[in-house]
């Protein structure tokens, strides 16, 4: 991984470590279109996660998951050996669903779990973002990419620092202009 790159995602890291409480071993959450992307492009999936988050990581799919790495993909018998090696996460329901949805239904509305969430699909990812305190990893031209803190967390953060620091609202107004 390249220096600029990783002192990047250093700094992500961090931001969720003092802001939203994660900690080593960080929980992926992996999504079967991940583990698929990953097996195509010749990806060591554990490796490139704990080298992107930084740490030690638990690599969880859930049994929907698994359900889709085995029904689709050209490079399935790879996929399927890849998804061996992750912790099986128990979902909600009876009947298999996608695994997309699975994943978002596992992290809940507010990510009480602190997982990080590694998928391909961007209906999913742009649904976890509006979640504060949701870190998400894709795969872009075969590079593992952590994206970068969104605005919107960094201001609530701000302001829960605001607010604990006991600021008047008057010098909290001048801090905003």
């Amino acid at each position: 991984m390249r220096p600029k790159r990783a002192k990047a995602y250093k700094k992500v890291m961090q931001f969720y470590q003092q802001n939203h409480g994660f900690r080593e071993p960080y929980q992926i959450l992996v999504s079967p279109e991940f583990v698929l992307e990953g097996a195509a492009k010749k990806i060591d999936i554990v490796k490139a996660l704990e080298e992107v988050v930084g740490g030690r990581v638990r690599l969880f799919i859930s049994h929907c998951g698994i359900r889709d790495v085995r029904t689709e993909g050209p490079n399935r018998d790879s996929a399927i050996a890849t998804s061996k090696q992750f912790e099986k996460r128990r979902c909600p329901h009876r009947t298999p669903i996608a695994g997309a949805e699975c994943t978002g239904e596992i992290v809940g509305p507010t990510n009480q779990h602190n997982y990080c969430v590694a998928t391909q699909d961007d209906e999913l990812r742009k649904k976890l973002r509006k979640i504060s305190g949701m870190p998400l990893i894709h795969i872009s031209h075969s590079v593992v990419v952590l994206e970068p803190v969104p605005k919107q967390a960094k201001e609530e953060s701000l302001e829960q620092v605001q607010v604990k620091m006991g600021l008047p609202e008057l010098e909290r107004k001048m801090i905003k202009t």
